[in-house]
């Protein structure tokens, strides 16, 4: 079953980012399709391709609320949760403080995120450049790839 996007959707992000035309739709198609909703997507490639400037520009043209968290900017594995923790408060637009500004491990995380989603139907996050995080316990992205199931 193929689900349609709206034009005005595709020519905006054909605008954005050109070239990149069947990426975009097939992006499009699994972050806003209302049949179904994939738990996790990676988008992998060829360095400076255009894969962090495709999901930005469909993220900043749909409704459903997001965040991207850079990281590679985060050295330790408890800055980048700490990290996405505010970033996906300040999308939510959560002035409200975290439970506990500190963030010591992945099971701290997830009942930080839980309690920060509660309210959520859906919630993009992103981890832009997570192969290249510093100092990533060996933990950390299986923990990651778990997150959709929240």
């Amino acid at each position: 079953m193929a689900t349609t996007l709206p034009d005005e959707l595709l020519s905006s992000l054909n605008e954005s980012v050109k070239c990149r035309k069947l990426q975009q739709q097939q992006t499009a198609c699994l972050l806003i399709s209302d049949l179904f909703s994939i738990p996790n997507l990676v988008l992998h490639g060829t360095e400076a391709t255009g894969k962090s400037l495709t999901i930005s520009a469909l993220l900043s043209k749909i409704d459903t609320p997001s965040a991207i968290i850079q990281s590679k900017e985060c050295i330790t594995t408890r800055h980048l949760l700490e990290r996405t923790l505010t970033k996906v408060q300040e999308a939510l637009g959560d002035t409200s403080p975290l439970v506990d500004g500190r963030c010591e491990s992945i099971s701290a995380f997830v009942v930080q995120l839980q309690r920060l989603l509660e309210d959520q139907k859906k919630f993009i996050l992103v981890f832009d450049n997570i192969d290249r995080q510093r100092e990533a316990a060996p933990t950390l992205l299986p923990a990651l790839a778990r997150l959709g199931e929240l």
